[in-house]
């Protein structure tokens, strides 16, 4: 198994990895909330075949990456991942992020838009309903609690973003238990940490009234069933972005990027090689 390459900054270790050819223009994939970066390796392909080379890294608190004390913010992920670009010496990248990601792209495109080329935002650029604030008030109060849960539980709690129609499908349901249900508990402070920077998020009031000032290119990506970024919410964010497209994809749901990988790798790819 290869050794990640790392980057010890002052609080944080960074595991990162960096795929396609020497030279090619940089994509930065930004993880959701205790997504690891292996979970970015169905829009790899189309990423790469574009000639893009993309970084991916595992933000502070899953796994191979350090998980320093909680808690976690959203602007503590940005300087995670400005940190990991100077590092790397890239100056504006092209950046995509998805959920809890998308908020660290959208906070680097309107706070440092001179280091974004373009931002693609996924399942995240929304005024937060309701559902996502108590999901994630129950998400963060279970972590403070410690209490080890069986993995069936974990893994119904990602099988809660399917479609209603998928969860009344045996099959499908069957075949993502299969995949889920020997994952790994994801400990704290890790845990409490990335779910405290989702609440505190979620929470924020003010920062929706940036988005008339982003100057840089943007793409808001919402999937048909997402529960957490619905559909009208992300193309009214994207009515707002000065010159924001805007693309649903069609019978995804907040899991949309690995579901639909295809379709979201084309939409990423036809909007990098555009800008």
């Amino acid at each position: 198994m290869a050794v990640m390459p790392e980057l010890t900054m002052d609080a944080v270790t960074l595991s990162y990895d960096l795929i396609g050819e020497e030279g090619d223009e940089p994509v930065v994939l930004v993880a959701g909330c205790g997504q690891p970066a292996v979970g970015w390796f169905g829009l790899l392909p189309s990423l790469t075949a574009a000639g893009f080379r993309v970084l991916t890294f595992d933000n502070r608190g899953v796994a191979p990456s350090s998980a320093p004390p909680a808690p976690y913010s959203v602007d503590d992920l940005v300087e995670d991942t400005l940190g990991l670009l100077d590092h790397l010496g890239l100056g504006s990248v092209r950046i995509a992020g998805h959920s809890m990601g998308g908020w660290v792209a959208e906070t680097m495109a309107v706070r440092h838009p001179g280091r974004v080329r373009g931002a693609a935002l996924m399942g995240s650029c929304n005024e937060t309903t309701a559902w996502e604030k108590a999901i994630t008030t129950v998400e963060r109060d279970l972590a403070r609690l410690e209490l080890p849960m069986p993995p069936l539980f974990y893994a119904t709690e990602t099988l809660r973003y399917l479609p209603n129609r998928d969860l009344q499908d045996d099959g499908v349901v069957e075949g993502w238990l299969e995949l889920l249900r020997d994952q790994s508990y994801w400990s704290n402070p890790g845990r409490l940490g990335q779910y405290e920077a989702c609440l505190a998020w979620s929470f924020d009031t003010e920062r929706t009234r940036a988005w008339p000032d982003v100057s840089v290119p943007c793409l808001v990506l919402a999937f048909e069933h997402d529960v957490d970024s619905p559909p009208d919410r992300a193309r009214h964010a994207a009515s707002v972005i000065p010159g924001a497209r805007f693309i649903e994809i069609p019978d995804a749901s907040h899991l949309g990027i690995f579901t639909h990988a295809p379709q979201v790798g084309a939409a990423l790819v036809e909007f990098f090689t555009s800008i």
